[in-house]
């Protein structure tokens, strides 16, 4: 573990945690609680995963996984009662009740996202591309140099061809990219969450690994801990940086151990 900035903070969270404030804890998916895999689909989530945060939702504290994934693809890997999840960089979310609510982009840049993903489809059959709510995203993850290269470059040029304008934005994920409609972002996530608890006394923190989670870690700024997971250093707005999920598994026994204390506390 490594503290970037704010070395109390860390420590400062777990002792509210422990003296009873109510935590409210955000996690990004892949890279975060899963390992990465060449098939998307098989990034299944650490064997440790259900167990901790099964334990940790149990204890009192909100928690929700914030992923660029589809939500329903979420919901088929993760068998969590009492978590919320937020998928398509929160554009859909699914609340434990099992209500659903999805944003609805505008039309025509839904039909912008439409043309690059079919004339891709024609360039490059067989390469991974996964639509999602407003979002385009083509990995490359499993390609040689050579061919992750071409599709890079691609897309660029389709980009230039169909986005003349330039609508969409760009965010690089691991071994890919995706190509956004302007509209709710991971932050956007933190912002909807701080204020639907506002008034209340809670210990927040969003843990996250790309450049997406950025956007969430920019948003939460001081109101909470930012935990970065990378296994080398970069730019970040976050904490505090965890290097592998070992790290992840300790800090979120932490988490644990510091709820079941202050609902011990309680009583």
């Amino acid at each position: 573990m490594e503290v970037l900035k704010y070395p109390n903070r860390l420590a400062s969270t777990f002792k509210r945690l422990r003296a009873g404030t109510r935590g409210v804890l955000l996690c990004d998916y892949d890279g975060t609680l899963a390992p990465f895999r060449e098939d998307p689909s098989e990034a299944r989530p650490y064997t440790w995963v259900p167990g901790i945060l099964g334990d940790i939702a149990a204890w009192g504290t909100r928690v929700l996984i914030v992923s660029g994934r589809a939500a329903d693809d979420l919901l088929k890997l993760l068998h969590l009662e009492a978590i919320e999840i937020w998928g398509s960089h929160g554009r859909e979310r699914i609340q434990p009740n099992g209500t659903r609510w999805v944003w609805k982009p505008n039309a025509e840049t839904e039909h912008l996202l439409d043309r690059i993903e079919n004339e891709l489809r024609r360039l490059a059959p067989g390469k991974r591309l996964e639509r999602k709510v407003g979002c385009l995203a083509i990995h490359w993850r499993g390609l040689s140099q050579t061919d992750a290269e071409w599709l890079q470059k691609t897309v660029d040029e389709l980009r230039a061809r169909f986005d003349k304008h330039g609508v969409l934005m760009v965010k690089a994920f691991h071994m890919g990219v995706e190509l956004q409609a302007p509209g709710p972002n991971k932050g956007s996530v933190v912002s909807t969450i701080l204020d639907e608890e506002k008034g209340a006394d809670i210990a927040v923190c969003y843990m996250g690994d790309d450049q997406t989670d950025e956007d969430a870690f920019q948003e939460l700024g001081e109101r909470g801990l930012n935990v970065l997971v990378s296994p080398t250093p970069r730019l970040t707005f976050a904490d505090v940086r965890l290097e592998t999920g070992d790290e992840v598994r300790l800090f979120l026994e932490q988490w644990r151990d510091a709820v079941r204390g202050g609902c011990d506390h309680d009583e």
